[in-house]
Parts: structure tokens; sequence; C-alpha cells
């Protein structure tokens, strides 16, 4: 009894180290000791479906393929990524926030809410018949119900809006009652024009005008020369903030160019401009206004001051909450 007792112990024992030495031999699953991506702040914290995002945080991985974002359930292509900072666009979604995550090497990131922006669109393309030159006196305006000229002469021509009184300013206003563009009070709007500036002239938009028509912030180009100008109580020339005045490469007479001027935090905005021959961004910058105008006129202006050769504008579209 004693001898069985002893085999038995003997083969348990062996049968023990046999599993064990088998188990030290197998391939063990390595831990993940990524450390878990963090999320710190979206850039813009508000936006609308179409458009681009960051997601800044830390601890992404820089190869693409390892990273995964998602808008609720809803995985997104990733445009660039670095380890802190990963661009998409916003997708399709239902509501008015998205739960924005990243799971990057395995590991997810906490969530952070981005306010969907639902917007409201005024467009113009000047698909018309033509209009000849017509002033501020002539009643009802036949450029369009929701444009008022202002001053000078403009007219519709081609399919796109002219302005061409030589050595005369000319100021045509569209307005809609819904229509607001207040970079003061940081309410969202997206504001795009083609705009085409002939030799010695100067064009350009202006917008966040006050009730005056005086008050306003004017974006214009002549020749190669930029700038950015915040006209204080006397309006025209009497300039409050030159908030840049530069020569650009790339500007130059008689090329169509694409001005977009965006805002959603008060007091800034940022102005991008497209040559649209090539589709090459000429110019991007953000301004700041530490006191902007509040309120204003429910429009936007197009300005323009012809020496004299026509002025061309086309493709109005404005994005508003």
């Amino acid at each position: 009894m004693k001898t069985a007792r002893y085999y038995r112990t003997w083969w348990l024992v062996c049968v023990m180290v046999a599993i064990t030495l088998s188990c030290s031999d197998e391939e063990q699953i390595p831990l993940n000791t990524a450390p878990i991506p963090r999320i710190t702040e979206l850039s813009p914290a508000n936006a609308s479906v179409g458009d681009e995002i960051t997601i800044v945080g830390v601890n992404f991985s820089g190869n693409p393929g390892e990273n995964e974002v998602k808008f609720n359930q809803t995985i997104v292509d990733i445009i660039e990524v670095s380890e802190t900072a990963i661009k998409v666009i916003v997708p399709e979604l239902t509501g008015n926030v998205a739960g924005v995550s990243v799971r990057s090497r395995g590991k997810i990131s906490n969530k952070r809410n981005l306010s969907l922006v639902r917007v409201k669109t005024f467009e113009d393309n000047f698909n018309r018949a033509d209009v000849p030159p017509v002033g501020s006196d002539v009643t009802p305006n036949p450029i369009g119900s929701n444009w008022q000229i202002v001053a000078g002469t403009f007219e519709v021509k081609n399919n796109r809006l002219f302005c061409g009184a030589a050595s005369t300013e000319s100021y045509a206003l569209y307005r809609d009652p819904e229509l607001r563009l207040d970079v003061g009070e940081g309410s969202y709007f997206r504001l795009e024009a083609d705009m085409q500036v002939s030799p010695e002239s100067f064009a350009g938009i202006i917008f966040n005008a006050q009730s005056d028509n005086k008050r306003f912030y004017l974006f214009r180009t002549s020749n190669g020369l930029v700038q950015m100008l915040k006209s204080g109580s006397n309006g025209l020339n009497d300039w409050a903030n030159v908030m840049m005045s530069e020569n650009i490469p790339g500007f130059a007479p008689h090329i169509p160019y694409r001005i977009a001027v965006s805002s959603s935090q008060p007091g800034r905005f940022v102005v991008k401009v497209m040559e649209l021959n090539t589709n090459t961004v000429l110019f991007e910058r953000s301004f700041e206004d530490a006191n902007p105008y509040v309120g204003g006129s429910p429009g936007v202006y197009y300005f323009g001051l012809a020496n004299p050769i026509d002025i061309a504008f086309d493709n109005l579209h404005i994005e508003t909450m």
C-alpha cells in the first residue's frame, strides 16, 4: 500500500512539473503598456457638418493607423495626426451635441462634447438675366430682392455682379432679417465670396457694419496690397484700427479669388483667401479686436472703388447660426 501511494504521489508531482514546464514554453501575451490618450480641447468647440476640427490632447499615436476617432458611434477618417493633435471632418450627425473620443494603440480616451452648429444659409450666384448699371435712386432695385445699392452703381453681367463707376466709392448691401454677422458677440458665421479686382482699384467686403453704416470691418485688396481695417465713427478712411496692411505675394489684378471670413469667438475672426484658378491658398490669418463692435446691420456689403475698370463679385455664400 505504501509503495502504491508513493508511486501515485510521484506521478502527480511529475504531471505538475510537466504542466509547469509546458506553460513556461508557451508564448506569453504582452501587456499593453501604451499610455491612455486624453483629449484636452476641441478646436473649435462649435462646428457644423463638413467643418474641419482639431482634437487636441496627449498620448495619441503618430501613426494614423493606430488611431480611431468616433463622433458618438460614427468612426471618421483622419486627415492629419501627431502625438498631440488629430484633424478630422465633422460627419453627418443628429442632435445638437456629439461626444468625441479617440482610441489610440488599443486604449480609449475620455470624451469631449462638440456643439453642433445648425446653420442658416444665404446665397446669391447672380445666375440671372443681365441688369444694366443702376444706382441707389432706382426703385424697385432690379439687382435682386435682397440687395440694396447704397452708393455708386452696380450691374449684373454674365452672371456676375459688377461695380464700375470710375473713382467713385460703390457699396451694395445684401440683407435679410435673419442674417447677422456679429464679431462682437461671438456668434458663429462664415462668409464666402468670389472677387476679381482690376488694376489700381480697391475692392473688398464689409462686415459687422453698425446701424450708422460708418463703423465696420473692411477686408480689401488692391494689386498686391492686402488690408484688414476697422473704421471709426467717420467711416471710410477713418481707421480706428489698421489690423493689417501688407503686400502679399500671389495677389495680382484680374486674378479671381475666394475670400472666406469666419468667426465663432467674441472679437476674433479668421480670413482666408484662395486663388481660384489653381486652388492655392494665398493668405490665412487670425485677427483679434479687444473692443469689437457689438450688434449692427443685418447684412454684408460689397465695396468697390474702381479706377476706372470694372470690379467683379460672384458666389456669395453666408452661414450663420
